[in-house]
C-alpha cells in the first residue's frame, strides 16, 4: 500500500509538470496506473497496446537510459525504467505527444474509407502537445530523478497585513484543491472560435470569417512552443489553420480534388515565406481563397446528376468535353444531362466548362509569368484568339488587361 502510494504521488508529479499522458507499465506492458490529459481515441487502443508491448522490451533492454519512440502515426513516447523504494521497477511512459505538425495527408489516407474516424483523429492530433528537443530533454531529466520524487508537506502563509479578508487554512486548501477553470474556460472559447470560424468557410462568408478571426487575435498561439522564433510559431499557426480551411471547405461539399490542391498551394507557400508581415498577408488570402472555393466549386443544392456532371467538368476542365462519356459516368441519357445541366445552373455543359477554364486562367494569370498562348494551351483552348474572346465576354477584359490590373 505504501509503495502503491509514493508511485502514485512520484507519478502524479510528472505528470502535472509535463503536461501530457503520464502511464506507469508493468515489465509485461499490462498498464499499473495512468494519468490522462488526452483521451485516446478508441480505434487506437490496439495501436497504443502495440507501442506499449513494444517500448516495454526495449526499455528493459536499454535499462538506465530513456527510450524515445514515433509509430506510424507520427505520435511519440518517452519510457524510462524506474524503480520506487520497496517496489519492483516499472516502466514509466510519457505521451503520446508530437515532435513535428502531424501529417493530416497520411492520416487522410489511412481513414480516407472512414471520414468519421478521419475527423476524430485530426481533433485528437490537433489537442496534442507539440515537444521540442529541449522539452524532450527536460523530460528526460525529470524521468532520471521520477523514482525520488516524494509527497512533501507545505504551510500556506496567512498575510496578515495584506489581505484584508483572511482565509482559514482549510479554506485556503479547499481552493487549492481545485481543478484550475482558466485554461478549461480558454479552451471552451477557442473551440467556441473555431466553431465559428468553420462555419463561415463552410457558407464561403467571407465579411463573417473576417470579422470572427478579428475576435480571435492570439488563436492558436505558438510561441511557447517555440520561445524566439516567432516566424517558425506563426508558420505552425498557419499550417493548422490551413487543416481547419481545408475541413470547412470540405464541409462546404467542395470536391477532394480541389481540397487537395489548394491545401499543397498553401503548405509550400507556408514554409516559403520568412517574414511575419508576409506571414499575416498570407493569412488574409488563404481566408479569401478558401471562402472563394466554397462559392465557386461547391455543388451542393444540385441534384445528384448535375452533382456528378459538374465534378467531372472540373476536374477534368482542360480536356475535351465529351457528352456521351459523360452522360454515360452519370448513368443518364446525353439529351437528359444537357437540358438537366441547363435547368439547374441556368448554363450549358460548355458553358460551364469555359467558366472553369477562365477562373483557372485568372489563377495562372495572377501567379506566374507564363504567356498567353501557354495559359490557353494549358486550361484547354487550342486557339488562343478563341481564349481572348471567351475571356473577355466573361470577365469584361482582355487577359492581358486582367495580368496588368492584378
Amino acid at each position: 500500500m505504501v509503495q502503491h502510494v509514493l508511485l502514485t504521488s512520484a507519478s502524479q508529479t510528472i505528470y502535472h509538470l509535463i503536461d501530457t499522458n503520464t502511464t506507469i507499465l508493468a515489465k509485461d506492458g499490462t498498464v499499473r496506473l495512468a494519468h490522462e490529459r488526452d483521451l485516446i481515441p478508441d480505434f487506437l487502443f490496439a495501436m497504443q497496446l502495440k507501442d506499449f508491448l513494444l517500448l516495454s522490451r526495449q526499455t528493459k533492454q536499454e535499462g538506465s537510459r530513456s527510450c524515445l519512440y514515433t509509430n506510424e502515426m507520427g505520435l511519440s513516447y518517452l519510457s524510462k525504467m524506474i524503480a520506487i523504494e520497496g517496489d519492483e521497477a516499472s516502466i514509466w511512459v510519457l505521451g503520446p505527444f508530437l515532435m513535428q505538425m502531424p501529417d493530416l495527408n497520411k492520416i487522410d489516407s489511412i481513414f480516407h474509407t472512414e471520414p468519421y474516424k478521419r475527423n476524430i483523429m485530426q481533433d485528437f492530433m490537433r489537442g496534442l502537445k507539440l515537444f521540442s528537443s529541449s522539452r524532450i530533454q527536460s523530460a528526460v531529466n525529470l524521468l532520471e530523478h521520477a523514482g525520488m520524487v516524494r509527497q512533501a508537506p507545505y504551510d500556506c502563509v496567512d498575510l496578515q497585513d495584506e489581505v484584508s479578508d483572511r482565509l482559514e487554512r482549510k479554506e485556503l486548501l479547499h481552493i487549492l484543491q481545485q481543478p484550475d477553470e482558466h485554461d478549461s474556460k480558454l479552451m471552451e472559447v477557442k473551440y467556441e472560435l473555431e466553431k465559428e470560424i468553420m462555419q463561415a468557410v463552410e457558407n464561403g462568408d467571407k465579411q463573417k470569417l473576417k470579422e470572427t478571426m478579428s475576435q480571435s487575435k492570439n488563436w492558436f498561439d505558438f510561441s511557447s512552443r517555440f520561445p524566439n522564433q516567432p516566424i517558425r510559431a506563426m508558420k505552425n499557426m498557419l499550417i493548422v489553420f490551413n487543416t481547419i480551411l481545408r475541413m470547412a471547405a470540405e464541409r462546404g461539399k467542395v470536391h477532394p480534388f480541389f481540397l487537395h490542391h489548394i491545401s499543397e498551394k498553401f503548405s509550400k507557400q507556408i514554409e516559403r515565406t520568412e517574414s511575419i508581415n508576409s506571414l499575416n498577408t498570407l493569412r488574409e488570402v488563404m481566408q479569401d481563397e478558401y471562402c472563394d472555393l466554397v462559392k465557386n466549386k461547391a455543388v451542393s443544392g444540385y441534384s445528384q446528376v448535375v452533382q456528378k456532371a459538374a465534378q467531372q467538368i472540373r476536374i477534368y476542365f482542360s480536356k475535351p468535353l465529351n457528352l456521351k462519356r459523360l452522360a454515360e459516368h452519370c448513368l443518364v441519357h446525353p439529351a437528359h444531362l444537357s437540358r438537366q445541366f441547363k435547368k439547374e445552373t441556368g448554363m450549358t455543359l460548355t458553358d460551364f466548362q469555359n467558366r472553369m477554364r477562365i477562373d483557372e486562367a485568372k489563377l495562372l494569370l495572377k501567379e506566374g509569368s507564363a504567356s498567353i498562348d501557354r495559359i490557353a494551351g494549358y486550361v484547354g483552348f487550342e486557339d488562343a484568339g478563341y481564349f481572348a474572346r471567351i475571356f473577355k465576354r466573361l470577365e469584361g477584359m482582355t487577359p492581358t488587361v486582367y495580368r496588368n490590373t492584378m
